[in-house]
């Protein structure tokens, strides 16, 4: 396989994964199902799966059982918009965990209206970036030393469409209702700019030296593709009537989450070309594709800015952290 081509099955192009764990955000629903299922197809030792409601995870485990040992498939409650919840997830798994082979970020939530957390922070950004930054910061020692680990960031194109007004300098800034689509669009730049600032981070030794083989996870961002999941309800709720009839103009050209929207985040957390191809900080699009992210995705002025605010974010509703940013 190499990037000539663009076509990547789920089916038949992930590896063996004998031996390997995942963690997977968000995969009782949509992508993150269709992603924990074809992980699961490919026979892995453990699949964590990272979701905040019982009865979603309840059902997808029963229909798991399609794709191969559900047994395989620990659920654990992580509700995003909890700083205090997702901490003591982190941690714990931190502790459990000798290995990790691939952590995929992909839970989050779409174009939907303004509403703040139990944490005083905008939803959007707290569900999309900060709290899944602290669980793939928490958990990084764990990836740094299991050989050619992934780190999958769940982005979106929309990233290009984020307000040219975009500073990530204050909290004040990010509670803000801009808008619901603007809101989803900043956060889908957020995730690009902190996979490309952790990248560069590692590599400068910030989290322990760096071998050939050990210390440095490959991490990537993605993109899915317009896809059929219940992000579309949030924009019915959003834009009400208007909302409702563009989602009904464009569902039927939008992919499935298990047969499509999961292949490009599969291809990064699982395909060997990554590796081979030394395929690092990048965005990857439907199937397999490495493309430019936006002008403001490569401002390195952002990314410090953004690094900064998730560091005082953490430090401030969090506490002591276990790492040092």
């Amino acid at each position: 396989m190499s990037l000539t081509g663009n076509k990547f099955d789920p089916n038949t192009d992930i590896p063996d994964l004998s031996g390997k764990v995942y963690v997977v955000t968000g995969g009782s629903a949509g992508i993150g199902y269709g992603i924990v299922a074809h992980l699961l197809q490919h026979n892995p030792a453990k699949i964590y799966l990272l979701s905040a409601k019982e009865q979603h995870a309840i059902d997808a485990q029963t229909s798991l059982a399609d794709w191969g040992d559900a047994k395989k498939v620990e659920w654990r409650q992580c509700n995003l918009e909890s700083l205090k919840q997702t901490d003591e997830v982190a941690r714990t798994l931190a502790k459990e965990l000798t290995q990790l082979d691939g952590l995929i970020c992909n839970a989050g939530l779409g174009v939907g209206v303004y509403n703040e957390t139990e944490d005083g922070l905008d939803s959007h950004m707290q569900v999309n970036h900060f709290a899944q930054a602290h669980l793939a910061l928490t958990l990084l020692p764990v990836l740094q030393k299991t050989t050619d680990s992934r780190l999958v960031f769940q982005s979106s194109d929309l990233h290009r469409a984020a307000p040219s007004s975009t500073k990530f300098e204050s909290v004040e800034e990010i509670n803000k209702d801009i808008g619901a689509m603007l809101l989803y669009n900043r956060t889908k730049l957020a995730q690009v700019l902190f996979a490309r600032e952790l990248v560069k981070r590692i590599q400068a030794d910030q989290f322990g030296s760096v071998t050939a083989d050990k210390g440095q996870p490959w991490i990537n961002a993605t993109h899915p593709g317009g896809v059929n999941t219940e992000q579309q309800d949030q924009a019915v709720e959003a834009y009400g009537t208007l909302g409702k009839i563009g989602v009904k103009a464009v569902q039927p050209f939008m992919k499935d989450p298990v047969k499509e929207g999961c292949r490009p985040a599969l291809f990064a957390a699982t395909s060997p070309v990554i590796v081979e191809e030394k395929i690092q900080g990048a965005y990857i699009v439907p199937d397999r594709k490495v493309t430019d992210v936006s002008k403001q995705g490569m401002d390195e002025h952002l990314q410090t800015n953004l690094w900064k605010l998730t560091q005082e974010v953490l430090e401030t509703k969090v506490g002591k952290l276990d790492y040092a940013m």
